[in-house]
């Protein structure tokens, strides 16, 4: 079985060297030539994952169409504002049988959807996974242990993605709820930028975290069951396991672009470090729009909405915080 991948960032490359240890044969798609030469060649990626030396066996293309046209599961682990364009093309070039497994965390500006919404939609006759959970690539990547939730309504299907990644270090949970599982890494995202604002203010308070993230998780939860999630999933590794991992990590994303809005780098500033604005910043804006459609209220994001554009210091956000957020 050929297993493929799109996307071979952090994390893409990290999870294609795990599949490859497990005896599979990998492609991974890059869209930047010099990282997939790089992988192929020297069997590093320095720019995405600097430090891991790559299995010689794990392959690389910038050929989309190869992948798509070739491997019998594909794991997409792009940023969801680039699922449509990139995908969209491969449309009508993938058998029915091919099992997608989707790693991304975000909603579509336009249509509202999720990114395993987006892709269930771009490849309606192919049956989808949803994957997310507690996964620094560059902790897995260095055979540090974790444990991850794999969702399908499919138990078949969840069995063979389990059989693909699943090695002494790196292991796998089910669940048949796709959208509580997704919902858990894409709203995670908005409160590890907040963690990471903080940290670098220099609010380091236990105290202060775990209130802050006690509070995330019941807002995470209250979103996450009006849009149709099972509330148990939160309490679980997709859902409090993944806020932990990504707000206490120094390898996340989104909790750095926290400490860089606390160095009073501007939006624009931050896209130009980090290459892109982390997933965060956009959920945090659409859900938001999302939940005044709801009826639902989300006061602790509206308040780190406030200070990412200047209307709150952090020192204000925390004392309004402590006495009206908290109930």
């Amino acid at each position: 079985m050929r297993i493929g991948l799109v996307g071979m960032g952090n994390l893409g490359t990290a999870l294609g060297n795990l599949i490859v240890s497990n005896g599979y044969d990998v492609i991974g798609w890059e869209h930047n030539a010099s990282v997939a030469e790089e992988i192929n060649t020297q069997h590093v990626n320095t720019r995405f994952l600097p430090g891991v030396a790559l299995d010689p066996n794990l392959k690389a293309t910038t050929d989309l169409s190869e992948v798509f046209q070739s491997c019998q599961v594909i794991f997409v682990a792009i940023p969801s504002v680039f699922i449509k364009p990139t995908l969209q093309p491969m449309q009508g070039q993938v058998a029915p049988g091919v099992i997608l497994v989707n790693l991304a965390k975000g909603i579509d500006a336009e249509t509202g959807l999720t990114s395993y919404q987006t892709l269930s939609a771009l490849f309606p006759h192919n049956r989808t996974v949803m994957l997310s959970g507690p996964s620094i690539a560059n902790e897995f990547a260095r055979e540090l242990p974790t444990v991850v939730v794999v969702a399908s309504k499919d138990r078949a299907d969840l069995l063979l993605v389990s059989h693909i990644l699943d090695t002494r270090t790196f292991r796998t949970r089910f669940s048949d709820d796709t959208m509580g599982v997704e919902l858990g890494g894409i709203l995670k995202n908005i409160y590890a930028i907040g963690l990471g604002l903080f940290d670098g203010k220099g609010i380091t308070s236990v105290n202060f975290r775990s209130v802050y993230l006690t509070t995330a998780l019941e807002e995470m939860t209250k979103v996450g069951v009006s849009l149709g999630a099972k509330m148990e999933t939160f309490l679980q590794l997709s859902g409090i396991g993944d806020l932990l991992a990504t707000s206490l990590s120094q390898h996340s994303h989104n909790r750095r672009m926290g400490e860089l809005l606390a160095q009073e780098l501007t939006l624009e500033e931050i896209k130009a470090e980090m290459g892109v604005l982390p997933e965060g910043y956009n959920t945090l804006k659409l859900m938001l729009y999302v939940a005044e459609k709801l009826h639902v209220s989300m006061p602790l994001a509206k308040g780190l909405w406030d200070v990412i554009h200047g209307r709150y210091e952090a020192q204000k956000f925390i004392l309004c915080f402590i006495r009206d957020f908290v109930d």
